[in-house]
């Protein structure tokens, strides 16, 4: 009875760590994410002199990812994440462009992770 106290006791305070541990690690999958689409949006400004809100494939304009949802956002490769591009507050599309990285999940307790084009990153201690 005691060893089952006692391991009930180790269990209590480790798990707690555990998640933690566990939603920092998924956040690669949303920096990814949001890294290799700025690349791409980087590539789409030196060709067009715009970026672009459009992500998805068969847009006018838009890159070349899948859009299962069918509301333009699109999932990271582990579906932690749905990321979305707009205009950055105070500039318009063909000056900045800012994604937006929702988590989605067990990985919702996180918070938002946003990447603009002028290398801003918040929040900050998440990068």
């Amino acid at each position: 009875m005691i060893v089952i106290v006692v391991l009930s006791i180790l269990v209590a305070l480790a798990y707690p760590s555990y998640q933690t541990q566990m939603i920092e690690n998924r956040r690669t999958d949303g920096q990814r994410i949001l890294l290799e689409i700025m690349n791409e949006q980087q590539k789409f400004y030196s060709r067009n002199s715009t970026y672009t809100a459009d992500l998805v494939a068969g847009g006018t304009v838009g890159l070349t990812y899948p859009d299962p949802n069918g509301d333009g956002s699109v999932p990271s490769d582990k579906e932690f994440y749905l990321v979305t591009a707009r205009a950055c507050p105070t500039f318009t599309i063909n000056q900045c462009v800012e994604l937006t990285a929702t988590p989605q999940g067990g990985q919702a307790g996180d918070g938002t992770l946003i990447y603009n084009s002028r290398n801003i990153k918040t929040p900050s201690g998440k990068w």
